[in-house]
């Protein structure tokens, strides 16, 4: 059988062979588990992105894919002539097994720790009893839990925070931002009482609003959202906000994700030069065979075919990138129409 050495060796006379497969192998590599270029560009194009945007998209990730490419290619060549594969390869080895056992630790890790957090959050939550639940709102900073509470037990109606787990922050540190259904802002400062954080300011009638906890750090704050409504309104109000005491989201770092996107892409759609931006960042991840095949095409001295052969395989992932994106920026709305409310959540978990 002949090898892929010789077949190169041969130049563009098999290129109803290469071109094909560089497609196809750029294209599965788009679909590789592990890489999140194709699962984030769908989720930025569904969720704003037009049919346009993701066509740039994909173009984008072609040309920094295939710029990548060239660059680690030639690199290699330069560096790599006085390399001795036999003996390089098992040290080249041992670190890739160094790499991913760490790496499964770490998951490991964060599983356990998570799985302890929450299973001492239900303790608390089980042990003891919270008047008007319905007004209280848990949120988990990353640093501890604070419960988020509309207090108004003898008292003109106030937030009141309190540390559940974790180092409390400081009254200095926090304020709270609410938006009303007509659009109408108030943000509240806060004063250390001791056993909890009170708001300075009382809270106005009716108690149905998004909540924005901002709790300052350094030169930069982090912020949580939460929905309040009021009690004798059954489920509430949906004002399109993004909750972040729900229990769907599983930890700290999503919930501060979900936040910056809620922030960045709020009332507006993407714009053409973030999703330009995109692309280009979700090329930089090579396939290890592009690069294979284009160090052999440039030691054979067929460096024509190795510029099209790359350019084959960056097109493949673009292929991939736009039909992904595509599909999902028409299903996603497809299905929300179909199904409403029930989908989104289905989906965001």
């Amino acid at each position: 059988m002949t090898s892929l050495a010789d077949l190169l060796a041969q130049g563009a006379g098999h290129a109803w062979l290469f071109v094909p497969s560089a497609l196809l192998l750029g294209a599965l590599h788009g679909l590789e588990p592990g890489h999140s270029k194709t699962m984030m560009a769908a989720f930025i194009v569904a969720v704003r992105g037009t049919v346009w945007q993701a066509i740039l998209l994909g173009l984008s990730a072609t040309a920094s894919h295939t710029a990548i490419v060239w660059i680690i290619g030639l690199a290699g060549l330069y560096f790599g002539r006085n390399l001795d594969l036999d003996t390089a390869e098992p040290w080249f080895q041992l670190a890739s097994a160094a790499i991913i056992v760490a790496v499964a630790l770490w998951m490991v890790w964060r599983t356990w720790r998570e799985g302890r957090a929450a299973a001492n959050e239900q303790d608390h939550d089980h042990g003891h009893a919270h008047d008007h639940d319905d007004e209280v709102r848990r949120i988990d900073t990353g640093h501890g839990v604070v419960a988020l509470a509309i207090f108004e037990d003898g008292v003109p109606p106030c937030f009141r925070i309190t540390a559940e787990r974790g180092r409390p922050p400081r009254a200095s540190e926090l304020t709270v931002t609410t938006t009303r259904p007509d659009g109408a802002v108030q943000t509240f400062a806060f004063a250390d009482k001791g056993a909890f954080l009170e708001s300075v300011e009382t809270i106005p009638e009716p108690h149905a609003f998004d909540a924005r906890l901002s709790i300052a750090h350094g030169s930069h704050s982090h912020d949580f959202d939460v929905v309040f409504a009021e009690h004798d309104h059954g489920h509430g109000h949906d004002h399109g906000g993004l909750d972040v005491s729900d229990p769907g989201y599983q930890d700290a770092h999503e919930r501060a994700h979900a936040n910056d996107i809620k922030q960045r892409f709020a009332g507006r759609d993407v714009t053409t030069g973030q999703i330009l931006l995109f692309g280009l960042t979700g090329g930089l991840i090579p396939c290890p065979a592009a690069i294979t095949v284009l160090l052999l095409c440039l030691q054979l001295k067929q460096v024509a075919l190795g510029a099209t052969l790359v350019l084959c395989f960056s097109i493949g992932l673009a292929i991939t990138m736009v039909t992904v994106g595509v599909v999902a920026a028409l299903g996603m709305r497809h299905a929300e129409k179909r199904f409403g409310s029930a989908f989104a959540t289905l989906a965001r978990r």
